[in-house]
């Protein structure tokens, strides 16, 4: 009887179809440490094929062969932690994530690109890569030097006040946090290919990815829509499960992805 349970158990990774070498088109990953773990526990073979290669980045670290990157979403931490020597040697590229929320100083939050450019020039004085990923928010503090009207869309507003553009400029990553968009891949596209053409005009050579997350999908359906949506615009994406997630969602995306796409 035992025996016959465990033969039932493991059939349906059987039926699984054999996975590509790499992340179809060759695209770049990015996740925190904990998606991945949280992806692993789940599907060692898709945590291993999207982040463990030396194109992905984990903040944070903790795989062997990924990029080993550590954000920020407070330009004067990251100043302070800098000076103490508190980051770690095997570090080689820092991001900063300013956001409209408590994480990010109001100040910071007021005057982004200002932010951004001390953050990528204490960044680039001691020898570290930049990633910066600003979101949309950012156009809904009160105060800040570029807000958006009565009648336009936060994310009109993002445009507009082109702080993609002033990431792209100083970087050599950014991230299009257009993950609010995901479940419409039309409005989805739009968001991210506006921004996209705004960060290559500020900086042709920046890495392109876009944001996805499990908070926004009601299934993998959702996700690989909207990453059919904006293949021939992006380098690759940030894969989210905040808080601990659905993260089975982003399991199955990736493995969808990876047998269909690959």
């Amino acid at each position: 009887m035992l025996a016959a349970l465990v033969g039932v158990a493991v059939v349906p990774e059987a039926f699984h179809a054999r996975l590509p070498d790499a992340p179809p088109l060759h695209q770049r990953w990015m996740a925190t440490p904990t998606t991945v773990e949280r992806l692993r526990a789940i599907d060692p073979a898709i945590a291993t094929l999207y982040f463990d290669r030396r194109a992905s980045y984990v903040l944070g670290g903790g795989l062997e062969a990924a990029t080993a990157a550590v954000g920020w979403a407070d330009e004067s931490q990251f100043e302070r932690d800098l000076a103490a020597g508190a980051i770690r040697p095997d570090i080689r590229v820092v991001m900063y994530d300013p956001e409209g929320w408590p994480s990010t100083p109001l100040k910071e939050q007021r005057h982004p690109v200002a932010a951004m450019e001390a953050f990528a020039a204490a960044a680039r004085s001691a020898g570290y890569g930049v990633i910066i990923t600003p979101n949309p928010s950012l156009v809904d503090v009160a105060k800040a030097d570029c807000m958006r009207s009565a009648s336009e869309t936060m994310e009109a507003a993002f445009l507009r006040c082109g702080i993609e553009a002033a990431a792209a400029r100083l970087s050599d990553v950014v991230e299009i946090q257009g993950q609010l968009l995901e479940a419409d891949p039309a409005a989805y596209r739009s968001f991210v290919e506006a921004e996209a053409v705004q960060a290559r005009a500020a900086n042709p050579n920046v890495v392109v990815l876009a944001g996805l997350s499990t908070r926004f999908a009601s299934g993998p359906e959702t996700l690989l829509n909207a990453w059919d949506s904006v293949t021939d615009i992006v380098d690759g994406h940030y894969m989210a499960v905040p808080e601990g997630i659905r993260p089975e969602i982003a399991t199955a995306f990736l493995r969808l992805l990876a047998e269909q796409r690959g």
